[in-house]
């Protein structure tokens, strides 16, 4: 199967992978994706590579959002959450990596991109996790993971990486309400930039100009973004857990030796570092 009815927003998945696919051939890895590698050829490795020296803020921000995602579904797990969601998920392999029994991960993607991953993965003898092939502000999202086994009153972890910048936004508080009414205990945890970066009112140029160069390297728009948290807890009912900027959160979820590593091998700008941040929110309990 090709992967020729993939969109530019689904297609970003590759570029993501590229660079997981890097880490592990650095002397001293931050993390290790040993599946990455199975969704790219030759010309999209060295597209990835070329990229990272390039655009070397790029890729190190992404390898920080790993880490600190990777973190989350681990330390969730460990504190006994048993349902993991990821949407867009691309080609996030999370539930190959930290497989834990009892443990069900639920991939979100549109149609193209699901079924180019299981055929993949089925061509490896690598099982996936369960696939809701949709675009999750159309559909009835609650439901399909409910009826693909999900148990609304069980705690549920929901990675958002990747995703909120192409989204517009008078649809994302809809949909976060939509699953705040279905699902009674669940964490969300997302990637964002600033409003301001976006609209070049910012105030480091030079930042707005990464980010804008970021939209080129995946040529692809961004939409969205949030100078404040604020309406997260009055528009919605969560409460924001954590919060950080791309390095603070990256170092402080990433444990002992992030930092060092990160020094050795990082070429984040601050300015750039301030414009990307993380949020774990948490849906209020009784509302």
């Amino acid at each position: 199967m090709d992967n020729a009815n993939i969109n530019e927003i689904g297609a970003t998945a590759f570029i993501i992978a590229g660079i997981r696919a890097l880490e592990d051939a650095r002397d001293e890895p931050m993390f290790s994706d040993p599946y990455a590698g199975l969704f790219l050829n030759d010309e999209l490795r060295e597209r990835a590579r070329q990229l990272t020296e390039v655009h070397f803020a790029v890729g190190d921000a992404i390898r920080l959002r790993t880490v600190a995602f990777n973190t989350v579904v681990e330390n969730s797990i460990r504190q006994g959450v048993r349902q993991v969601v990821t949407l867009g998920s691309g080609f996030d392999m999370r539930h190959a990596i930290f497989a834990t029994g009892g443990v069900q991960f639920f991939d979100v993607d549109q149609e193209a991109v699901l079924k180019f991953k299981a055929s993949i993965l089925a061509g490896k003898g690598i099982e996936g996790c369960k696939a809701i092939c949709c675009n999750y502000l159309e559909a009835d999202l609650p439901d399909e993971l409910i009826r693909a086994g999900l148990d609304p009153d069980q705690e549920t972890l929901v990675i958002w990486e990747g995703n909120t910048m192409y989204l517009p936004s008078e649809l994302i508080m809809g949909f976060l309400n939509r699953l705040c009414d279905r699902l009674s205990r669940f964490r969300i945890g997302f990637d964002y930039f600033p409003r301001s970066v976006l609209d070049g009112t910012y105030e480091s140029a030079e930042a707005v100009e990464i980010v804008r160069g970021v939209q080129k390297v995946m040529n692809a728009t961004f939409l969205t973004g949030f100078d404040s948290l604020e309406a997260f807890e009055t528009e919605a009912p969560f409460r924001v857990v954590d919060a950080g900027n791309i390095i603070e959160i990256g170092i402080r979820l990433g444990g002992p030796g992030t930092e060092r590593l990160l020094g050795k091998t990082a070429f984040l700008t601050k300015e750039l570092a301030a414009s990307y941040w993380i949020a774990l929110l948490e849906r209020r309990r009784g509302d």
